[in-house]
């Protein structure tokens, strides 16, 4: 009778104990820590352009006949992300001197003009060390795209390294360009720059605003 009886309990004790663990595992919660990093919060910068970190310009003075000229920096952003800033060097000249800084996107036939900004260069003119200017909001950039600036005045703030002097040479030039064909929307086409430059110059890029 004892055996039977045991029988008869077996079910009965897998079902009670089936009932316990499920009440049990709906207890169970997962808690996990709003504030630990995550792969979106991570956020990531870099300057964007010739590194000239420990160089000397061979024209400290900057462009000395660049009236309208149009200089391309073709450094691409590596990445979609965002502009914030810009970093040059102070050129050696006591002159006050502006320049657009523009960002290119490229198609099939040159880049497309996404952004233009003035900067004028420091008021009063430093002649050595860098400035560093941090725009009032950061510019949408895709992968791909370049920047390039832009002078109305013959003499530019920006020092540089020409052709035979250049380390990189990424940065080309050409002459003729009026203000209303470098203004947002308009087309470059890809023809007509030559030079092998490199201009003390960056942008500040980060993968978060």
């Amino acid at each position: 009778m004892n055996h039977q009886a045991r029988k008869a309990y077996s079910p009965i004790i897998l079902f009670a104990s089936s009932i316990v663990l499920s009440l049990a595992c709906r207890s169970v919660t997962i808690s996990i820590d709003s504030n630990s990093p995550t792969s979106e919060s991570v956020t990531y910068t870099q300057k964007i352009g010739f590194d000239f970190s420990g160089q000397v310009p061979s024209s400290p003075k900057g462009d000395t006949s660049a009236r309208r000229h149009l200089f391309l920096h073709e450094y691409s952003m590596l990445a979609n992300g965002f502009i914030n800033g810009i970093i040059y060097l102070n050129d050696s000249d006591k002159a006050v001197e502006t320049f657009d800084l523009l960002i290119l996107r490229p198609n099939d036939d040159g880049w497309q003009v996404i952004y233009r900004i003035n900067l004028s260069d420091d008021t009063p003119p430093a002649q050595t060390g860098t400035t560093v200017v941090n725009l009032p909001s950061p510019l949408a950039v895709r992968k791909g795209d370049i920047f390039a600036h832009w002078q109305d005045n013959p003499n530019g703030a920006i020092p540089l390294n020409i052709d035979n002097e250049s380390v990189d040479g990424f940065s080309v030039g050409q002459y003729g360009f009026q203000s209303s064909e470098v203004e947002v929307g308009q087309q470059i086409d890809i023809d007509g720059f030559n030079g092998h430059r490199d201009y003390f110059i960056n942008v500040v890029f980060s993968t978060n605003p």
